[in-house]
């Protein structure tokens, strides 16, 4: 622990001064922020209990509000099988009747449901069935369930002897019926007559509940352990929640798939229902969470703030050694162009006049490397010119001319085109106002070489182009293919009988241009192939040779350009050149 102290104390001593002060005023900060949020958490945790207790009794409230509808509806079911229209009508069914008294007594019946439909804005329908099972209805739309059911229903009601009971019904989560049995009252025989089923809209009820927390969340009502209503349907045959309790009233933290929910639950005797309302944490403690990371937000920001300022009260009194110090690395890089990137010190102190002497010396050492350095271009240059020289043979294009004349009028076509491409050629080689051209021209006097060529080779000679178009303006050194194509006629087509291919491409790869001539000539072995990379191969004939091109292109574009040389014996051999793919002259 003490050797740690140490490090610790050696590593603080070593650092830099505004590094120093930054390093003490975070730490005060950080301390001041415990303090504030130790003191924040237990405030919260004394209002989040109070939370609790007003959910719990929210919920209690909702569980009373939802008794008081269902009561009221359970008052107008006593209504309705105490009616004397209705114990009548019902008593009169049994008897034996005519088609229209049977016709008078639905009507009769219907027009007393129909009154009392309207009580209740809750009630869905009401149905009642008479001692023989027939229905008479009056509402809106039922639940399909509820026939399916009715039998379960009726006996239910049955065993309840005329006492309202009740039921809810699997698939039908947002209503409940309440079931009762229609008994005489006449003379107090309590005769059966029939059975009540009336269809509650529960949901919506429960929708028109206050609410203390807008958003997500739902309330649910068992029965025991089973749930029988849940506002979010997709819980109800989910068990994701354990909503079981012992208790008659109090709340849980229950958590789904990392997702954290506040759950309160109240028990009630009418009809021996819990009710349970479940929150997202999120929704409940919104506010206080904001507050909360509003709180550190500012106090973050007040301690940037002030970190901002103790940085830049710091760079007052360091920059001017740290700026000299910078100068200085720049320097042991090799860069003495710093002086034009760096302010030296407009102090007249001694660390003043440091920076003034230094940088006045770096603009000395820069200026004798920009001379010695145009001296070394001058020189590139000269050597690019005594390389050029060698592909500037100067011919007799006027002697051509004539030549062409002479072969027009004597009416030989031939002579004339050969004549032609010859002149172009020597044109364009002799001309030395362009050291580059684009790749379109180099392409034609390639074409009017072929055309010289094919009178010579004819079918024996196959040529082939192969130019994308996107690079037909890209810029190129002169005489960088024709001598390509000329060395594949002399070491491909020359050594054969047969017809011979050769291929002439251009294309765009990635940032770079590559130009390909390809022969299927005899190609050459290993040996031979590693000799003409290496320049030890003689060469037939006084033209331009592999090396003259490399150089050339090296001497433009770097080292890491020039072409690339493969044969294999008897397949043919391919020569590509790779340059930087662009559309003017960047190189001196």
């Amino acid at each position: 622990m003490k050797n740690l102290n140490v490090l610790i104390a050696n590593l603080y001593k070593n650092l830099k001064i505004k590094y120093k002060l930054i390093v003490f005023i975070s730490i005060l900060l950080v301390v001041c922020l415990s303090f504030i949020i130790i003191g924040f958490q237990y405030a919260f945790n004394s209002y989040d209990e109070q939370i609790y207790r007003q959910s719990s009794q929210v919920l209690i409230m909702s569980s009373n509000r939802i008794e008081d509808e269902l009561k009221n509806i359970e008052e107008v079911t006593y209504k309705i099988l105490t009616d004397d229209v209705i114990q009548r009508s019902l008593t009169r069914s049994k008897e034996d009747l005519s088609k229209y008294e049977k016709y008078q007594i639905e009507q009769e019946i219907w027009e007393k449901l129909t009154s009392y439909i309207g009580s209740e804005k809750y009630i869905q329908s009401i149905h009642l069935f008479d001692h023989n099972g027939k229905e008479f209805r009056a509402g809106g739309v039922s639940s399909v369930v509820l026939y399916d059911q009715k039998e379960l229903i009726m006996n239910k009601a049955e065993d309840e002897n005329g006492s309202n009971i009740w039921m809810s019904l699997e698939d039908a989560n947002t209503s409940i019926f309440s079931a009762r049995q229609i008994k005489s009252y006449d003379n107090l025989s309590l005769e059966k007559l029939g059975t009540l089923i009336v269809e509650v809209k529960l949901n919506d009820i429960v929708k028109e509940l206050p609410r203390e927390w807008e958003g997500e969340g739902f309330i649910a009502i068992s029965k025991g352990e089973d749930i029988f209503f849940a506002e979010d349907t997709s819980l109800m045959n989910l068990n994701k929640l354990q909503l079981k309790t012992k208790s008659k009233q109090g709340y849980q933290i229950q958590s789904v798939y990392g997702r954290s929910f506040f759950v309160t639950h109240s028990k009630s005797p009418y009809a021996n229902w819990t009710y349970w309302n479940v929150l997202p944490f999120g929704t409940m403690f919104a506010k206080v969470t904001m507050i909360k990371f509003m709180v550190i937000f500012l106090f973050l920001t007040i301690s940037i703030s002030a970190i901002l300022l103790i940085i830049r009260f710091s760079k007052r009194i360091t920059n001017p050694i740290e700026n000299l110090v910078s100068a200085m690395k720049f320097v042991q890089k090799g860069d003495f162009q710093v002086a034009e990137s760096f302010t030296p010190s407009q102090y007249h102190d001694e660390v003043g006049i440091l920076h003034r002497n230094f940088f006045i010396m770096i603009e000395q050492i820069n200026d004798l490397i920009k001379e010695n350095y145009e001296k070394q271009l001058l020189i590139k240059d000269t050597e690019f010119k005594a390389l050029q020289s060698q592909i500037n043979p100067h011919f007799l294009y006027n002697t051509l001319e004539s030549i062409n004349w002479l072969a027009k009028v004597n009416q030989q076509q031939q002579i004339s085109k050969m004549v032609e491409s010859l002149g172009y050629l020597l044109r364009n080689a002799i001309s030395i106002k362009n050291d580059v051209i684009k790749v379109r021209e180099e392409i034609e006097m390639v074409e009017h070489y072929v055309t010289i060529q094919k009178f010579r080779f004819e079918e024996r000679m196959v040529f082939s182009l192969l130019i994308d178009e996107k690079v037909k303006d890209c810029v190129i050194p002169k005489l960088i293919l024709q001598p390509l194509v000329e060395n594949a006629i002399h070491y491909a087509l020359e050594m054969m009988i047969e017809p011979c291919e050769i291929k002439v491409s251009a294309f765009k790869q990635g940032d770079y241009l590559h130009l390909l001539v390809e022969d299927n000539g005899p190609g050459m072995d290993e040996q031979h192939l590693k000799q003409v990379r290496n320049g030890e191969m003689k060469t037939r004939g006084n033209g331009i040779g592999l090396s003259n091109i490399d150089s050339r292109i090296k001497f433009v574009f770097g080292q890491e350009y020039g072409l690339q040389l493969s044969s294999e014996l008897t397949k043919g051999t391919k020569v590509l050149i790779v340059i930087p793919y662009q559309m003017r002259w960047d190189h001196v």
